[in-house]
């Protein structure tokens, strides 16, 4: 996970500068942030480091304040996280609309997919999890807060920023709402990249990918995802478990994110 999200880092950086050199690139800026796979904390960082490297008179300081400004507010509890950004579609013809899915389920099912393996149990308010309330190291180094949450680009740098912004620890509460947000993003994400293929799908294998995409395996391009949506379940499954880290991990043992994968792949392999 760690490689993906730096190496999506590198890309974000790259994009904006050659995206921000070009003249009246406002709406093309802000289109490709949004198109971005990476989490948004991510993206936030970009942008940040982008402002610090760049001209104050050039276009891009406008459109990274306007950018950075619907995200960055604060309430009387602390940091409120990013709500996620709503995806521009077409209004479609009310006969082509498809039945409602069940946000609260699918939201649901994910929290209990994913909580588990991100601490002890579901309750983040559990004695056990108290480490878990300030920046720790994942099993790769990743500086990382509460239910699996990256903070920033997971470097040391970004934890100092965190501490120095936002204190040593957060309170469970926050950490839930941090979570809460994070998955809704990450829901309005997989709804993108899918489209109409996410409502041929189980609430349960929709859980699954909010899962694969919340631990920086979700991309468009990616092979299994176009075997998904071609309805190609057993073989997108497979393809899934395709996959360096896995790979690596399992020639190890089966450790959490082996099973973690391995889950996923069964679920998304099921036909009910």
């Amino acid at each position: 996970m760690s490689e993906q999200l730096d190496e999506g880092m590198k890309e974000i950086v790259l994009g904006l500068l050659a995206i921000g050199s070009a003249p009246f690139s406002a709406d093309k800026i802000q289109n490709y942030l949004d198109n971005r796979p990476e989490p948004i904390e991510q993206k936030i960082d970009a942008v940040e480091r982008i402002e610090d490297i760049t001209p104050s008179s050039s276009n891009f300081h406008r459109v990274a304040d306007e950018f950075l400004k619907q995200y960055k507010v604060r309430d009387t509890n602390g940091y409120t996280p990013p709500e996620p950004k709503s995806v521009k579609k077409s209004i479609p013809n009310v006969q082509d609309t498809p039945p409602d899915r069940s946000k609260s389920d699918i939201l649901k099912l994910a929290g209990d997919l994913i909580k588990p393996v991100e601490i002890y149990g579901s309750d983040i308010s559990d004695p056990r999890n108290r480490k878990f309330l300030q920046p720790y190291t994942d099993d790769v180094g990743i500086y990382t807060i509460g239910i699996g949450h990256k903070i920033g680009d997971g470097s040391k740098g970004a934890k100092n920023k965190w501490v120095k912004q936002y204190g040593r620890s957060i309170s469970p509460e926050f950490a839930e709402r941090l979570f809460d947000k994070r998955l809704s993003y990450h829901l309005e994400r997989v709804k993108n990249i899918f489209g109409n293929t996410f409502d041929n799908l189980t609430d349960k294998q929709a859980a699954v990918l909010l899962d694969i995409s919340y631990r920086g395996d979700l991309l468009s391009s990616m092979n299994w995802v176009e075997l998904l949506q071609k309805g190609q379940n057993i073989k997108a499954a497979n393809e899934y478990l395709d996959h360096k880290e896995y790979k690596r991990r399992k020639l190890k043992g089966r450790d959490g994110v082996v099973k973690r994968m391995e889950r996923n792949a069964n679920i998304l392999a099921s036909t009910n």
